[in-house]
């Protein structure tokens, strides 16, 4: 068997690209998407919604919509790097930390006394969307 040129890229590819890790990051890069994108139209909406004191003022959706703006962009850099086979583990520690920050900074809010039902299910959901980053970044890793 000859070695080609598309044969030699083809080695150079993690093999998971094609399988678990491949899936599962284009599942969490259209699940940031989706989860994020109306938050950048309508913060105070999804301030409300996630339990989030939002002023009045523009400036008080300025943290929610910076968050959702980030995460629309990772979504979409996941996605992206999923599709054109690219390395996955970086983008996938990014979000490891991400997620793990947002869980962090709800826990915080619990333990200074800030903490609410809605606040505490965006924190559940943050420390799972961790869990399931350092799944993928371990198989991704490790894979090549």
């Amino acid at each position: 068997m000859a070695v080609t040129r598309e044969s030699m890229s083809d080695m150079s590819r993690p093999r998971a690209v094609n399988g678990v890790v491949w899936l599962g990051t284009q599942a969490l890069g259209v699940g940031l998407v989706l989860f994020s994108l109306p938050a950048v139209f309508a913060p105070k909406f999804f301030g409300r919604l996630a339990g989030l004191s939002v002023a009045q003022d523009p400036a008080g959706s300025v943290a929610v919509r910076s968050v959702a703006i980030r995460d629309v962009v990772m979504g979409i850099g996941l996605v992206s790097a999923a599709r054109h086979h690219g390395r996955l583990a970086p983008w996938l520690l990014i979000r490891i930390l991400c997620d793990g920050g947002d869980a962090f900074g709800v826990g915080l809010a619990f333990m200074r006394g800030g903490g609410n039902r809605r606040l505490g299910w965006l924190g559940v959901i943050a420390l799972g969307a961790t869990i399931y980053d350092a799944v993928l970044w371990l198989i991704a890793k490790s894979d090549g």
